[in-house]
C-alpha cells in the first residue's frame, strides 16, 4: 500500500511545533505499565495495528496501517521499550513521521529518504524534513501524554483526532481537526528534564535560586549593583559530561534582566531549547563550557558579552544534555 505526500505540504507544515502548546486529554490510565511506567495515554486497538501492513518486502514509503482509521480518543502503543522509561518531566528526542489516519497520507516526517521517495512518485521536489522533537514528558498535551515511558530506541504508535493533538487551528492547514492522525515516532534519546546533581553552596552577590516541584527556578536578587563582569555560579553539580564549545546543547533556560521581577525569557511549561553553542551570545557560551550535564547555573551576563544593548542579563539554566554538533 502505497500514498503519495500530500501537495503542497505548506499546508500542513509545523503542526507539531504548534501541537506543543495545545489542548488535553483527560484519559483515565490502566494497570498496564512498562518497568513501573504507566502511560497516561494507554493502547487501543488502533494503535496496536499501526505496522501491521508492512513486511520483509515492505517498500519505504507504504503506509504502516490500513486506512482509513477511526478513533474517539487517543490511544499509545510502545513497541521496543527497555527497563529505564521516560517518566513524567523527562525530556524525549524523537524522530517522526505524521499520517492522514482517514487517506494514509504523509502531511510531515523527519525522514528526508521518505520525502525523496515520495516526491519522485509524484514528479515534484522533496520537501525540507523536519527537525525531530524535544518535548517534556507528561505535560497537559496529547503528545506529551503519549511519548511517557519511551525508551531509546522504542517506537511509539500515537493515533488521535487531529483536534486534540492540534486543536482546532488544524483547520488552516486544510484538515478535518475530527479526523484522525497517526504519528509514528522512534525514540532516539531520553534523559531527565531537570538538573538532577549535586546542590551546591550558595555565592555572594549572585541571585539565590529556588525551585518549584517541577524544577521551574525562581529568582532572588542580592542588594547592591550588577556585576560589571561575567559572573557564574553552580547552583547544582551534575556528574555527566563536560560541555565542550563545539557542543548541540539541551537545556531549560530562565531569563531575567539584573533586578528585574518580570521574566523575559523561559523554557519552563513548554519544551526545552536544542542549541548549538557558537550560535549564542558569548556570555550563555562561556557560562556552560566545561560544566558537567545535569548541572544547572546561574550567569550574570554584562552587556558587552550579551546583547550589547546596556542590559546586563541574568540566566538559569539546567544543561540537560550535551553533544558534538
Amino acid at each position: 500500500m502505497t500514498k503519495h505526500l500530500r501537495r503542497p505540504l505548506t499546508a500542513a507544515a509545523a503542526l507539531l511545533v504548534v501541537g506543543t502548546a495545545l489542548t488535553a486529554c483527560h484519559v483515565v490510565p490502566s494497570e498496564q505499565s512498562i518497568a513501573g511506567c504507566t502511560p497516561t495515554i494507554q493502547p487501543g486497538g488502533a494503535s496496536n495495528a499501526v505496522r501491521a501492513t508492512t513486511g520483509i518486502d515492505a517498500l519505504p514509503t507504504d503506509v504502516p496501517f490500513s486506512a482509513p482509521v477511526a478513533i474517539e480518543a487517543p490511544q499509545a502503543s510502545i513497541v521496543g521499550a527497555t527497563d529505564d522509561p521516560a517518566e513524567p518531566g523527562d525530556v524525549v528526542v524523537a524522530t517522526y513521521t505524521l499520517y492522514d489516519g482517514t487517506t494514509g497520507e504523509v502531511l510531515e516526517s523527519t525522514d528526508s529518504t521518505l520525502l525523496t521517495a515520495l516526491a519522485a512518485e509524484t514528479g515534484e521536489a522533496a520537501p525540507p524534513a523536519s527537525s525531530p522533537l524535544t518535548l517534556r514528558t507528561g505535560g497537559e498535551t496529547v503528545l506529551s501524554q503519549g511519548l511517557e515511558c519511551a525508551t531509546p530506541d522504542s517506537t511509539v504508535a500515537l493515533v488521535a483526532p487531529f483536534i486534540d493533538l492540534f486543536g482546532d487551528s488544524v483547520a488552516q492547514a486544510g484538515i478535518d481537526p475530527e479526523s484522525t492522525a497517526v504519528l509514528l515516532l522512534d525514540v532516539q534519546d531520553a534523559f531527565a528534564g531537570r538538573a538532577e546533581g549535586f546542590p551546591q553552596p550558595a555565592v555572594n552577590g549572585v541571585p539565590a535560586i529556588s525551585l518549584a516541584p517541577d524544577g521551574t527556578p525562581g529568582v532572588t536578587f542580592p542588594g547592591g549593583e550588577a556585576p560589571t563582569d561575567l559572573t557564574v555560579a553552580t547552583t547544582i553539580r551534575g556528574d555527566g559530561d563536560e560541555v565542550e564549545e563545539s557542543d548541540s546543547v539541551v537545556v531549560q533556560y530562565t531569563l531575567l534582566e539584573w533586578g528585574g521581577t518580570t521574566v523575559t525569557e523561559t523554557t519552563w511549561g513548554s519544551a526545552p531549547a536544542t542549541f548549538t553553542l557558537a550560535d549564542l551570545i558569548q556570555g550563555f557560551q562561556q557560562a556552560i563550557v566545561g560544566q558537567e550535564v545535569g548541572s544547572q547555573v546561574v550567569a550574570v551576563v554584562p552587556p558587552d558579552l550579551g546583547y550589547q544593548d546596556g542590559r546586563t542579563l541574568v540566566f538559569v539554566i539546567d544543561i540537560l544534555d550535551a553533544e558534538a554538533a
